[in-house]
């Protein structure tokens, strides 16, 4: 009696995949791991293009040459949908679109961000309003535009942060500063948008899901560190790497009957 042999639904060749954001910490691993699993792997991002081309190169070898780079604004429609065109053009179609790109205030020394005054009463509009441009204008322009262009089956996959499910506990911050209620808003926006796209385009047979992610090491200080660790019950936060593969289980078939839905990938944050 013949084996056979199961086809492997975690295998994304012949797949291309839309990743804005690209050549932040996160997004340099989803590159490199989808890339190593078989899909060619579009980056839109604000570095012009030779410099991102470096960092790309550098992230993923061989790999390069499955990738497609261009310099986007991702909050204007009308770049948004050139940059669709050169990758179509490029790569003959779009079967998963991941909408990683987002603003995140800095903290800076004397417990101010960059963007923001500390406290919510001090809240500058102007950054306010930048916030929601990119972190949700720009989260719904990529899907408009590239929703336009997916075949059935296809993948889109928002990211979304535990402040967007729950609000930030100031006590872990360091005195002085006041975590911004901004990007919370914007992430909580996110995932509600997942839910309406995902019943809207359901009977295209395009799933839309969000995954919620925990806070991610970054050289933060020892105080913070012990802190967040504490709230998390698996002690820790995440590494840049813990996150790959919830992307490819929904950039792949595996997830062909997901959607509509928040996979919180939080070491247990929100748990408790």
């Amino acid at each position: 009696m013949a084996i056979r042999i199961s086809k492997d639904i975690f295998n994304l060749s012949g797949k291309t995949v839309v990743l804005t954001g690209g050549l932040g910490l996160l997004g340099l691993n989803y590159v490199l791991e989808l890339s190593q699993r078989g899909a060619k792997v579009a980056v839109l991002d604000m570095k012009v293009k030779k410099d991102a081309e470096k960092i790309l190169k550098q992230k993923t070898g061989g790999y390069f040459r499955t990738i497609f780079y261009r310099q986007t604004d991702i909050t204007d429609e009308n770049d948004v949908k050139k940059a669709a065109e050169e990758i179509i053009k490029n790569f003959g179609g779009v079967d998963v679109l991941i909408n990683n790109a987002a603003l995140v205030p800095k903290v800076e020394k004397g417990g101010k961000t960059k963007s923001s005054g500390s406290l919510f009463e001090e809240l500058g509009i102007d950054s306010w309003n930048e916030e929601i441009k990119v972190n949700i204008l720009g989260t719904v322009i990529c899907c408009k535009v590239f929703g336009k262009k997916m075949r059935s089956g296809s993948s889109v996959i928002n990211i979304s942060s535990i402040y967007g499910v729950v609000a930030p506990d100031q006590s872990i911050y360091r005195k002085g500063f006041v975590k911004p209620g901004t990007y919370g808003v914007t992430k909580a926006a996110v995932i509600n948008l997942t839910k309406y796209l995902a019943a809207y385009w359901g009977h295209k047979n395009i799933r839309v899901n969000c995954v919620v992610l925990g806070g991610v090491f970054a050289g933060q200080d020892r105080d913070f560190l012990k802190k967040y660790s504490a709230k998390t019950p698996l002690g820790r936060m995440a590494d840049s790497r813990d996150f790959n593969g919830i992307m490819v289980y929904l950039s792949s078939d595996a997830s062909s009957y997901a959607t509509g839905a928040s996979f919180v990938i939080d070491g247990g944050w929100t748990a408790w």
